[in-house]
C-alpha cells in the first residue's frame, strides 16, 4: 500500500516537475539545460502532507540575468500548482554542476507553496553557496528523476564519499538541535545505510532497512517511521533517539576520517610506483 502511495506521488510530481521545466524553458531562451527531480519524491518516501518538490535546475554558462528574472518569477508563479508542501528549487550553472566542489556556488534558490510565500534567495559576497547542493548533487546522481534534459550524470560530476559522510554527520548534529524526531532519526537510518551500503535511499527505506537489520533501537524507529507516514504525531527526538543518532554520526565521522587519512597518504611524496619499488 505504502508503495503504491509513493508510486502514485512521483507520478503526479513528475508531471508537476515536466510542465514547469517546460515553462523554464521557454522564458529562459533555451538556457535550461535539465531539470531533475530529488528528495523523496524521486526515492520513494513520497507523502504529500510532509514532502517537499525538491528540483535541481541546470543552466547554460552564458545565462543573461533578465532570463534569470524570468525563471525565478515562473517558479514563483506555479508554486501554487505544487502537488507537495512546497518547491524548493535550485538553479546551478553547467560548470559549477560538472565538477562540483565548495563554496557550492548557485545562481538563485526558489522556495514557495500553495501555503506559503515565496522566498528567492540570491548569493552573495558573504554566502557565495549552499553546502545543502552537495547532498543534492548526491542524490541526483544517485536516483534523480529527468524532468527535462539528459541523464544526471552527463552534467552533474562525482562527490567524493567522504564529503558525503561528513555532510551527513553534520545534518545528524543540527537535526539533533532542531529536527523532530521522525526527521533526525530516519536521516540517521538511511546515512547508515549509506555508510554500510553506499546507496542513498529515502527517510522511510532507511528506516525500515534499518529496522530490518536491527541497526538502531527498535521502538525508537518505529515510532519515527510512524510519525512521518502520519500515523503517531510529531515530536521533539527524546533522549534514546538522540543516542542513537549522535552515535550514528560519530560513526560516519569517523568512516570520513579514515578515507581522508588514505587520500592524504595516497598523496604523499613516495607514494607512487616508483616510491613503492
Amino acid at each position: 500500500m505504502w508503495q503504491a502511495h509513493a508510486e502514485h506521488g512521483l507520478a503526479v510530481v513528475l508531471g508537476y516537475v515536466r510542465r514547469l521545466a517546460d515553462e523554464l524553458a521557454q522564458v529562459s531562451d533555451g538556457m535550461l539545460l535539465a531539470a531533475y527531480l530529488h528528495g523523496s519524491a524521486a526515492l520513494g518516501g513520497w507523502t504529500d502532507r510532509r514532502s517537499d518538490v525538491d528540483v535541481l535546475l541546470v543552466g547554460a554558462e552564458a545565462i543573461e540575468s533578465a532570463a534569470l528574472d524570468r525563471m525565478t518569477s515562473t517558479l514563483l508563479a506555479t508554486a501554487g500548482e505544487c502537488p507537495g508542501r512546497e518547491l524548493e528549487s535550485s538553479l546551478v550553472a553547467a560548470a559549477d554542476a560538472a565538477s562540483p566542489a565548495a563554496p557550492w556556488p548557485y545562481l538563485v534558490h526558489v522556495v514557495a507553496g500553495r501555503a506559503t510565500p515565496g522566498r528567492v534567495v540570491r548569493p552573495t559576497s558573504g554566502s557565495p553557496g549552499d553546502p545543502d547542493l552537495l547532498m543534492h548533487y548526491a542524490v541526483c546522481r544517485a536516483g534523480g528523476v529527468v524532468a527535462f534534459g539528459p541523464p544526471p550524470r552527463q552534467l552533474i560530476g562525482p562527490i567524493p564519499r567522504r564529503s558525503v559522510l561528513r555532510y551527513l554527520a553534520s545534518e545528524l548534529s543540527w537535526g539533533a538541535e532542531h529536527g523532530s524526531e521522525a526527521y533526525t532519526v530516519l536521516n540517521a537510518c538511511r546515512a547508515l545505510i549509506y555508510l554500510t551500503d553506499d546507496q542513498i535511499v529515502s527517510k522511510i527505506a532507511g528506516g525500515e532497512a534499518a529496522l530490518s537489520r536491527g541497526a538502531g533501537p527498535d521502538e525508537v524507529i518505529r515510532r519515527a517511521l510512524g510519525q512521518q507516514r502520519g500515523s503517531q504525531p510529531e515530536q521533539p527526538p527524546s533522549a534514546d533517539a538522540l543516542e542513537f543518532v549522535l552515535a550514528a554520526a560519530a560513526e560516519l565521522r569517523a568512516a570520513a576520517a579514515a578515507l581522508q587519512a588514505a587520500a592524504d597518504r595516497a598523496t604523499q611524496p613516495g607514494r607512487g610506483s616508483a616510491g613503492r619499488q
